[in-house]
């Protein structure tokens, strides 16, 4: 039952992160169309947040069944940590409610005592 918690937050953060990758590129094509500068970090984060969410929807979906499923899940949680510090120290208070959500996920999946089963 831990796990499925933890399963079904992952899935919401994943999706939550795409539709942020939306708005963010939206920005930065409109940016673009208007002849603004586009800071290279910016486009950088257009690249990576979807390979975020989709490793963590991976990790959402075979915790529990497939070994490296565990580890993926908490690196990325551990990722979405970080990128929420660094928002919060920019500005974004906001952020620590990602960081909130990060850490309970974190708990429900390393207090889980259910040991993943490996299927051939």
């Amino acid at each position: 039952m831990i796990l499925t918690i933890a399963r079904v937050i992952m899935v919401c953060q994943a999706v939550a992160s795409l539709g942020v990758w939306v708005g963010q590129l939206q920005d930065t094509f409109s940016r673009m169309d208007h002849n603004q500068d586009v800071y290279p970090q910016a486009v950088l984060v257009d690249i990576l947040n979807p390979l975020i969410a989709v490793a963590l929807l991976a990790g959402a979906i075979f915790l529990g069944s497939r070994p490296w499923a565990r580890p993926l899940s908490l690196t990325m949680e551990y990722v979405g940590i970080i990128s929420a510090l660094v928002n919060v120290v920019t500005g974004f208070y906001q952020a620590g409610v990602a960081i909130a959500v990060a850490v309970a996920v974190i708990v429900l999946i390393r207090r889980s005592d259910r040991v993943p089963q490996v299927q051939s």
